[in-house]
């Protein structure tokens, strides 16, 4: 049974966005038509996160390993409709657990290597699940053992690799038994994933979303970057959200190449990668965007970069110059993403906008009902922008409004232990985002400007930390750099810049002003703090944790 209404399947029906395709008809029609091509790459450094040498499958290989796991599912008694969390590296054996749970009719719900005990079990008092499988060891150190105290009771407890605690289960704990069956029979409508926002307004969400909601999410990547058949992809974000298993994943399976797995970030194995895999396409942070822009003349990166056909970036404000670099050093179009778990999905290619700087700051407004409601949105979606605290519609140039939300990538509302909550959704079906966009001058263009809930309020004068961390994305001598507001008992509010600086490089607040006054900004925007850091803190979505920023201001104050 659906978990949408009969109209909205119909109508996302009629459109064109949704079929009877899912994930585990995807894969196999891909390893059909393809299998004796190269499918998966494991990490080099699989040995060193996990155990074992690192694995190459081709797709024949590939879909008899995914019988494997689905039938040791089976064995363990789940099903159809069963939630399974899985927390798994960057391995193969995340895809593989994936697609096998995908197989067996399950409901996968991938959650962050990054997350413990606390973690686990704030997500585990949300949502029932039914099994539970992770690694015994990650990274040399025990891994299962730690988090067994935040797996509910009545959970089945799963494993992979050796030192499982008493009482795991191996998932593979009799391979020679394992025989291949048929494919559980599943609807395009039922649940593929449930998969967690980064809670970073408090506790995390659950996100369901359709086999269809996947594919009209994955449409509009593959659409826009025109990848030809067989391109090998390099994955560098773990497939813990939707938007890495319907832009990363989810185009290999439509390339039918080989998809080179990475875990965690290493710049200088993201490189031998890059060089080695013949990769045609890979989504990386604005900031190793520019690392790979100052090392493009290495010997062996050049060669890497000539073979690029697109590449995708998002998460925080990129430097437009790094996007002009490429098109004209490489030909490289990069696509500025802007995306959420929940459905919204912009994006910024040359067919729309082919000014490179501007594509770096701006998205097209397709999908923006006040505007020209035919337009969709790159997954086939639609929004509109309302003022946040009158909810009046916001459509004319120069306007900020909360971005709401709705299409066939939608989720059918956040899930919980007592069902769909759709509280979020107005009376025309249109999910509040907590985003909010500026409408250009030109009208034809929108900005992100802030989250509503991060806006800073300084004497009254509202600040976008987005649009401060744009400006110092361009301080000499700081390799990232971002904005985060502290409590001030006159003025509410005021502003701290946080800077990781580049090796040897000298920052002080005297530079900080001349910065700021050299920048034309507004003397109230100007940072009244500043605080030195390694690197900036991120969510396991790779986003930048601003409440993470906030909450060491708040704890150095109570400190004092």
């Amino acid at each position: 049974m659906s978990v949408f209404p009969p109209d909205i399947c119909a109508r996302h029906r009629a459109d064109g966005y949704w079929g009877e395709e899912t994930l585990t008809s995807m894969f196999e029609a891909t390893a059909r038509r393809a299998p004796d091509r190269l499918a998966l790459v494991d990490p080099p450094n699989r040995e060193a996160i996990f155990e074992g040498a690192p694995r190459r499958y081709d797709y024949a290989a590939l879909a008899r390993e995914i019988e494997i796991y689905a039938a040791a599912f089976r064995r363990h008694g789940l099903g159809n409709g069963s939630v399974v969390a899985v927390q798994l590296p960057n391995i193969s054996e995340i895809v593989i657990a994936m697609l096998a749970l995908s197989r067996i009719g399950a409901i996968v719900s991938p959650v962050s290597i990054a997350y413990r005990t606390a973690e686990l079990r704030a997500l585990s008092e949300i949502l029932d699940f039914d099994a539970y499988l992770s690694v015994g060891r990650f990274r040399g150190a025990p891994f299962y053992a730690e988090r067994l105290d935040a797996i509910a009771p009545g959970v089945k407890q799963l494993g992979l690799g050796v030192d499982l605690p008493p009482g795991v289960t191996p998932l593979l704990d009799d391979r020679a038994d394992d025989r291949a069956t048929p494919a559980t029979p599943s609807d395009a409508d039922d649940l593929f994933a449930v998969f967690w926002t980064s809670g970073t307004e408090g506790t995390p969400k659950a996100v369901p979303k359709t086999h269809n909601n996947m594919m009209a999410s994955s449409l509009g990547a593959w659409k826009i970057l025109g990848l030809p058949d067989g391109v090998n992809i390099l994955a560098p974000f773990p497939f813990v959200n939707a938007a890495a298993v319907g832009g990363l994943m989810m185009c290999w399976m439509r390339t039918a190449g080989a998809l080179v797995l990475h875990h965690p970030f290493d710049v200088e194995i993201f490189l031998r990668q890059l060089s080695e895999e013949a990769v045609g396409y890979t989504m990386m942070s604005p900031t190793i965007l520019s690392y790979l822009r100052e090392k493009s003349d290495h010997p062996l990166l050049t060669p890497a970069l000539e073979r690029l056909l697109a590449v995708g970036t998002g998460s925080s404000p990129p430097d437009p110059e790094t996007f002009v670099f490429f098109q004209d050093r490489f030909g490289i179009p990069v696509v500025n993403f802007f995306g959420s778990n929940e459905g919204a999905q912009l994006a910024a290619a040359p067919e729309g906008i082919a000014d490179a700087r501007l594509r770096a700051k701006a998205f097209p407004r397709d999908g923006d009902v006040n505007w020209r409601p035919h337009l969709r949105t790159a997954n086939g979606g639609w929004f509109k922008l309302v003022d946040p605290e009158t909810r009046a519609p916001v459509s004319a140039p120069g306007g900020i409004g909360e971005m709401l939300i709705g299409g066939p990538a939608t989720l059918p509302g956040y899930l919980s232990r007592k069902g769909f909550d759709r509280s979020r959704f107005d009376a025309e079906d249109y999910l509040g985002s907590g985003d909010l966009f500026e409408i250009s001058e030109c009208g034809a263009l929108i900005k992100f400007h802030s989250r509503v809930k991060e806006l800073i309020s300084r004497g009254g004068m509202k600040i976008s930390p987005v649009e401060l961390d744009h400006v110092f994305a361009k301080l000499p001598g700081a390799r990232e750099a971002a904005v985060a507001s502290y409590a001030d008992p006159a003025l509410g509010e005021r502003v701290c810049l946080f800077v990781a600086p580049e090796e040897g490089a000298v920052i002080d607040e005297a530079a900080i002003r001349l910065f700021c006054d050299r920048a034309g900004l507004a003397r109230f925007k100007w940072p009244e703090r500043l605080e030195f850091c390694e690197a900036l803190p991120r969510t396991p979505m790779g986003k930048l944790d601003r409440k993470a920023l906030a909450r060491a201001l708040a704890e150095s104050r109570e400190d004092a």
